[in-house]
Order: structure tokens, then sequence, then C-alpha cells
């Protein structure tokens, strides 16, 4: 979804959405198992040695700190249950990586394999929209910000300047963004109709996209299996 965290070969969109899935479907299922946390050691290992070792290596503090924080209190909520604080952490370390291929995916890849795949244009023109706002949205945050410290106003503590120099610029530049999106739209010749569209670059499955999502697949299920059975004995 960012810029900076966009691998060089992006995995296939649906297969990414769906590692994403995975991965937090299996930290909530196997957190109260120890193979929760040997589920996310290996999910993040394949994550990185398939490209995505940017955006691991960038979540990996923030994860830490928050999985370890939230752990901590609910050891002490818990009366002092390691057992519980380690689920928790397992859960929010599952949330946390889940994060990391949709935040790597381009958000013109997604749409035009969904595109391909004939889902309802309106649906993926606001999900295309949706997706291309966060890092518009930081951007036009960080040149607001900008403005007031050279105009000298770096207190946002205080509610005039909070209000006056950063929420009403910023609001402005958003409107101004959305009128610049609506004109973009017209002008293209938009329509919702049944017409069929045309993706101007096709999206296609490659070996390393299969090889992938059976690596997630295998540690998923082989996860699953022995926990269970570690369950039985």
């Amino acid at each position: 979804m960012t810029d900076s965290f966009q691998v060089k070969n992006p995995i296939y969109p649906i297969f990414s959405i769906l590692a994403s899935i995975l991965i937090f479907v299996g930290s909530l299922l196997l957190a109260k198992s120890f193979w929760g946390g040997i589920f996310l050691a290996l999910e993040f290992v394949i994550l990185v040695l398939f490209g995505y070792w940017r955006a691991c290596f960038f979540m990996l503090p923030f994860t830490l700190v928050y999985s370890g924080l939230f752990s901590l209190v609910f050891y002490f909520a818990s009366g002092r249950d390691f057992s519980f604080a380690a689920q928790m952490a397992v859960r929010f370390g599952g949330v946390a990586l889940a994060c990391v291929p949709s935040l790597s995916l381009p958000p013109v890849a997604l749409v035009r394999n969904l595109t391909a795949l004939r889902c309802p244009r309106l649906v993926t023109l606001g999900m295309l929209i949706t997706l291309s706002f966060v890092p518009v949205l930081a951007s036009e945050i960080r040149q607001v910000r900008s403005a007031m410290r050279t105009r000298g106003a770096t207190s946002f503590y205080k509610p005039v300047v909070l209000y006056r120099a950063f929420l009403i610029p910023l609001i402005v530049r958003l409107v101004n963004i959305s009128d610049t999106l609506t004109l973009s739209v017209e002008t293209r010749a938009f329509v919702s109709d049944g017409a069929k569209p045309s993706v101007y670059k096709r999206v296609k499955v490659s070996a390393k996209d299969v090889g992938f999502l059976v690596a997630f697949l295998m540690i998923f299920s082989c996860c699953s299996v022995f926990a269970h059975f570690g369950k039985i004995a």
C-alpha cells in the first residue's frame, strides 16, 4: 500500500490477501498452543525469503513493543498468568504480521487483478481510491506540519493552533484532492454499467506465486495438525 514497502516483484495480489487472512486466522487458532509462535516465526521467514524483508523488519520493532506492552497488561490483569499473556502476544503478533503482505501490495496490481476476475467496477475503483488514500493522507499531514513549523506554530496542545493551523488547512487540501479525483474519473469516461472493462496490464500467476502460496498453506496445515495432536496427547 505504501511505496516504501512495495517489493520489486510482488506476489499475485489474491495470494497476498489470502496470506494475510491465513496469518490472522492461524494466529488466533494456534494462540493457545506452542505451535502458535512457531507458526508466526515460519511465516515471517517465508515473507523475508519472498522479498518482503523491508516491510517485515520495519514492522518487527513495532510488533515487539506493542505486543510486549499489551501482553504485560494482560499478564497482570489475569493474575500473573504467563500462559494467557503468551497467547495474547501471539494474537497481537499475528495481527501485525498479517498486515505485511497487504502493506507491500501495489494498489494498482490488486485492482487490475480484481478487474480481470470480473469484480464490479464500482468496487475496484472504490478500493483503489481507499488504498491509495493512506499514503496521500500521510503526505498531506507532513506538508501541513512543515508549513506550521515555517510559520512558528509548533504546539498541538493549544486548541486554537490545532484547529486553525492544522485541521482547517488539512481539510481544505483533502477537499481539493477529492475534487481532482472527481474530475479525473469524469475525464476518463468512467461508467458503472455492464460494459466490459479493459485491463492495461494483466497480472499473471507465476511459479514464484504458486510456491509462495504452497509454502504458506503447508506451514498453516502442519502447525494446525501438530497443535491438534498436541492437545490430544
